[in-house]
């Protein structure tokens, strides 16, 4: 992933590699995160950025949503009824129970592209200084991403040191289309979770074990 970071005369350009997202650039609170969708397969997102001029983020109003070609699969997921729910992008776009769906700050989903392609999450750069994503803690599965657009080590997350002990995470590969994990211990993490890279707009799952249902991240930059 390349990152270029600009505010006023400060240009900052930071290198790294990602499996997902391949390039953000931001420009006076405006960013966009590049994002390659194999064929047929399932890639784990998030929209980290806010609808421009909007109160909230409706799948369909996304630049992510108008992008993706015909054919394409959504799919979100249920901490209630533990499952996921979807629809395909047909002739006339997206149906509305995707198309009105808000995406949360915070929340992961699937997009399935029928064709390579690639396509771009647009928006305004968050400035609040912090976020929050209720998950249904309690032992079930609740789908999160960073609500703001950059990298990050999960270990080094607020997710990451706020999860009870006994907690698991999982993480989508993108090559083997399966969740690999693990859980926390009482010496936390085990090194390939803690030092896992999650890459600005990807998702991924958290099974918190205790009662913790709100996920608070603080804004790790300090523009815009």
């Amino acid at each position: 992933m390349k990152k270029i970071l600009l505010a006023s005369a400060l240009v900052l350009a930071i290198a790294v590699s990602a499996a997902v997202a391949q390039e953000v650039l931001s420009q006076n609170a405006v960013g966009y995160i590049k994002v390659n969708l194999p064929a047929n397969k399932f890639v784990s997102v998030a929209q980290p950025l806010n609808n421009m001029g909007k109160a909230e983020n409706k799948f369909g109003e996304t630049s992510l949503a108008q992008e993706a070609p015909q054919g394409s699969i959504v799919f979100f997921w249920s901490p209630t009824s533990q499952g996921w729910s979807g629809g395909l992008k047909g002739a006339k776009g997206w149906a509305p129970a995707q198309s009105n769906k808000v995406v949360a700050p915070g929340e992961g989903f699937f997009l399935k592209s029928p064709k390579d392609t690639e396509v771009t999450i647009t928006g305004e750069v968050p400035d609040e200084p912090s976020l929050d994503r209720v998950i249904p803690g309690g032992g079930a599965f609740g789908s999160v991403a960073n609500p703001y657009p950059v990298d990050f080590k999960f270990g080094e997350s607020d997710a990451a040191k706020n999860a009870s002990q006994g907690s698991i995470v999982y993480f989508w590969s993108l090559d083997g289309q399966g969740w690999s994990g693990g859980l926390k211990g009482a010496k936390g993490w085990a090194p390939a979770q803690s030092n896992k890279v999650v890459a600005a707009g990807e998702g991924f799952f958290l099974r918190e074990k205790e009662t913790v249902t709100t996920l608070t991240t603080q804004k790790p930059y300090t523009w815009p």
